[in-house]
């Protein structure tokens, strides 16, 4: 799961490759740029990555654009706004009319986000208002930005339930190719498939909710998934397995 961790590893044993899968936002990507200056710095050559990063804000633009979605306002994550600062979704606000909260992740945070939103949406407004500023700024962390920036090049990549979106994904830059997994070996990455019948797509679009799925509950489980939703416990359809009350 580290980055760090991966490198010691490769650090203690030579004669073996040790390949670091780095998925995850702008969260995660700082951490594994980071990594790979380290390895190169220390000529550490047996170290590798195989980037999976992708970075939020296409990925919103794409879901805006999407006149089937009918957003009305956007909770913005506060982990990722901790390092890309909260500026990054200024052009929703200004191009779209979208109202948009950066939320913490306690109960009273969502909820406190919720308000916020809803004053914006009654009001008529539309900008970017900050409720996590204990750990976000308007600016986000410099030093994580430079290092993404330093490491990584932007690239079309996949999204489920969307599509290719340009510009979304983190490649390793040409500079460190050495520590590129796709550009040392001979790879190729298949695009994932779903299982029949699985509606995981529309259900990440917001266009379902998972009882309308015919799996949900029946063959589908926290402790047998047959899709991305199910698989993580922060996924929408284990959350709603986990937490949602029947109506009576």
């Amino acid at each position: 799961y580290s980055s760090l961790e991966a490198l010691e590893i490769a650090r203690k044993n030579p004669s073996y490759r040790v390949i670091f899968l780095g998925i995850g936002f702008e969260t995660t990507a700082p951490t594994v740029a980071a990594s790979i200056l380290m390895a190169s710095e220390e000529k550490i050559t047996n170290y590798l990555v195989l980037s999976g990063h992708k970075i939020m804000p296409p990925a919103m633009r794409a879901l805006v654009e999407n006149h089937q979605i009918r957003i009305d306002g956007l909770l913005c994550p506060g982990h990722v706004s901790a390092i890309t600062g909260s500026k990054i979704y200024e052009f929703l606000a200004r191009e779209y009319r979208i109202p948009c909260v950066v939320a913490g992740f306690e109960p009273l945070d969502i909820l406190e986000s919720i308000r916020l939103l809803l004053g914006q949406i009654k009001s008529g407004q539309a900008r970017v208002e900050n409720e996590y500023r204990r750990a976000v700024t308007y600016e986000g962390n410099l030093k994580a930005q430079q290092l993404m920036e330093r490491v990584f090049t932007k690239q079309t990549t996949s999204w489920r339930g969307i599509g290719k979106i340009p510009q979304s994904g983190l490649k390793i830059r040409q500079n460190y190719a050495s520590f590129d997994v796709e550009a040392q070996f001979p790879i190729e990455v298949k695009e994932s498939e779903n299982y029949p019948g699985c509606i995981c797509g529309d259900i990440l679009r917001g266009l379902k909710t998972p009882p309308d799925c015919s799996l949900f509950k029946k063959v589908c489980s926290p402790s047998h998934p047959l899709g991305a939703c199910m698989v993580s416990s922060e996924g929408t359809c284990a959350a709603y397995y986990k937490y949602h009350q029947e109506e009576p």
